[in-house]
């Protein structure tokens, strides 16, 4: 039996962390829009609350499956890493937001 037939399980990506990585830099891209908009507004609607809700939901679950991709087993810690630090951010923004009353 030579090396050529031994197959080697390698490292790979999550998904989980790949799509909430993606959706975690969504949602600070639409955080950013949503303030724009109520600024040049000057006023705040329930369409961008429930907008800015949806958001800060999107980004805590991001925040969750980004801590348990990390431990899952034979994958690459940079992608999961880099979506607990993108979604914590949007999360964080989102509760200085909300709580200054910008959106």
């Amino acid at each position: 039996m030579g090396i050529e037939q031994v197959k080697f399980r390698g490292r790979h990506y999550s998904w989980r962390a790949v799509f909430f990585l993606v959706t975690g830099s969504i949602a600070i891209v639409l955080l950013i829009i949503l303030s724009i908009l109520s600024a040049i507004r000057n006023e705040t609607s329930f369409t961008f609350g429930v907008i800015g809700m949806v958001e800060a939901v999107v980004s805590l679950v991001g925040l969750i499956v980004s801590i348990v991709a990390t431990r899952e087993r034979d994958t690459y810690l940079s992608v999961p890493i880099a979506g607990m630090v993108v979604n914590g951010i949007a999360f964080i923004l989102y509760v200085i937001v909300y709580v200054l009353g910008l959106v």
